[in-house]
């Protein structure tokens, strides 16, 4: 069967493959990750899930609200903006960010709810004491994998494959962080869950990314418009300096 998925154009490089078999080694892994992080107090993951849930202060939990509800706000507005400022304004750059930003969502949610359905591991604050929990609001009943951190780092690691700038992927991945530590500071993920959650969002947009060339071209057929493409000219100054090789997309 993997054999099937290796063919896949996106997966024939080395580091396409070796997303790959990340991902598929959390899938093998989520039994022994199920016993793994209970409630032996010995445990690295509950240690470190200790440390970070008592570290309780008024200024973080007030920061940590702040970005844990921006999530789903800002996992839903953003695909959506993007591709219909697209639309609207004839910017195919925008209108296939926006595209892409859904569909590595799509897929990073639809691998973590098999994991969740399969581990079903329980929430810290069920099978540890003396948990601090500021709200417990959870859609599911299962912890592994972190759905918020998930979306997160789907779209930060998105947004910085599309936008490789210094403006776009250190305040994405700041806030992406800060929202994997929040779900261990609510008291409602592990650390491994969130480490899980990370993972299969970062992975799921590299792949979504590289299979850019199999999706857009679909996307662009059902709304009737013609798929952008890359001109290059050489440009050589009046004045005899260097040459210029200039890209104009339209």
């Amino acid at each position: 069967m993997f054999d099937i998925f290796l063919n896949f154009p996106a997966l024939r490089t080395g580091r396409s493959r070796t997303t790959f078999y990340c991902l598929a080694a959390l899938v093998f892994l989520t039994d022994p990750l199920k016993i793994l992080a209970q409630s032996d107090p010995s445990n690295i993951d509950v240690r470190l899930f200790r440390d970070i849930n008592n570290a309780q202060t008024q200024f973080k939990t007030s920061l940590i609200r702040v970005s844990d509800n921006s999530v789903y706000p800002i996992l839903i507005a953003a695909p959506i903006s993007l591709a219909a400022y697209g639309l609207a304004a004839n910017h195919n750059e925008e209108f296939e960010s926006g595209v892409l930003l859904g569909s590595s969502e799509i897929l990073a949610y639809s691998i973590g709810y098999v994991l969740k359905e399969s581990v079903r591991r329980e929430r810290p604050y069920e099978t540890l004491t003396d948990v601090y929990t500021n709200h417990l609001d959870s859609t599911d009943p299962y912890s592994f994998p972190s759905g918020h951190t998930t979306g997160a780092f789907a779209l930060a690691t998105l947004l910085t494959l599309r936008y490789p700038k210094p403006e776009v992927y250190i305040p994405a991945f700041a806030w992406a962080g800060l929202v994997g530590y929040g779900r261990i500071y609510f008291g409602l993920h592990y650390p491994s869950d969130v480490l899980a959650g990370a993972l299969i969002g970062a992975g799921s947009s590299y792949l979504i990314y590289k299979c850019q060339g199999k999706i857009l071209p679909i996307m662009y057929k059902i709304i009737g418009r013609k798929e952008s493409e890359n001109v290059s000219a050489i440009v050589v100054p009046n004045n005899g300096g260097a040459l210029m090789n200039i890209t104009v997309r339209f």
